[in-house]
């Protein structure tokens, strides 16, 4: 289920990337399996090539794919400085242990004037504050076994988005967009009195517009 968080992420990285002169080169940082934000991307009509970092080895079997980094986001030495229109990251600072070290690496790979789009959990969302205090097998059971529903270990290395804004604009960003989304139902769908339970929860945190409940985050920086 897309969530509304890497929907802006997507409506944001297009909107950057379309006056660009094409191909642009792009990175994915947690890439993972998953061709989702890329096949979006390339339904838009952009042409790119996506660099793909992760720990694990990360699926390359797309037309856009580049070079393939297996690394942490705190250490891609291996990526050139200043190489990068545009970097992404779909749900992965959560899981990232020294977001300071991951901020400026990140700064350093994006050339000038280019862009980071994030999606983040908020961890002072009543999900996240019960995901951070349960064990990893409890992730994965609510998760299922569908395809890319692979629970890792989180860190969640911010307080809340405004330490981690805080910590992205020391390594030099300057923040340009925060969107803020209830998303309960995201984690929940698959069990249905719950569901509903969820939808009506999210639903009134939308009304109320209350950010710091409302668990999910889109974040665009500049460099």
């Amino acid at each position: 289920m897309q969530t509304p968080a890497e929907k802006f992420l997507i409506d944001q990285s297009i909107s950057h990337l379309k006056n660009k002169n094409q191909p642009v080169k792009i990175i994915n940082i947690g890439a993972g399996k998953s061709f989702v934000i890329e096949n979006y991307l390339s339904a838009a009509g952009l042409d790119f090539i996506v660099d793909r970092a992760d720990i694990y080895e990360c699926n390359m079997d797309n037309p856009h794919a580049g070079r393939r980094f297996i690394c942490s986001a705190e250490n891609m030495k291996e990526v050139k400085s200043a190489e990068y229109e545009l970097a992404f990251s779909n749900y992965v600072l959560e899981h990232v242990p020294n977001l300071s070290l991951a901020a400026k690496e990140i700064f350093r790979i994006i050339k000038p004037g280019g862009v980071l789009a994030i999606s983040v959990p908020n961890p002072q969302a009543l999900e996240f504050f019960i995901s951070r205090h349960t064990p990893l097998f409890f992730h994965q059971l609510i998760k299922g076994k569908a395809k890319f529903s692979e629970a890792y270990e989180t860190y969640y290395a911010y307080k809340n988005i405004a330490e981690l804004v805080k910590t992205f604009e020391a390594a030099g960003f300057k923040t340009k967009e925060i969107k803020f989304y209830p998303f309960t139902i995201g984690y929940l769908f698959r069990f249905p009195v719950i569901s509903l339970l969820s939808r009506i929860y999210d639903a009134l945190i939308s009304l109320t517009g209350i950010k710091v409940l409302m668990g999910q985050a889109g974040i665009v920086f500049k460099k």
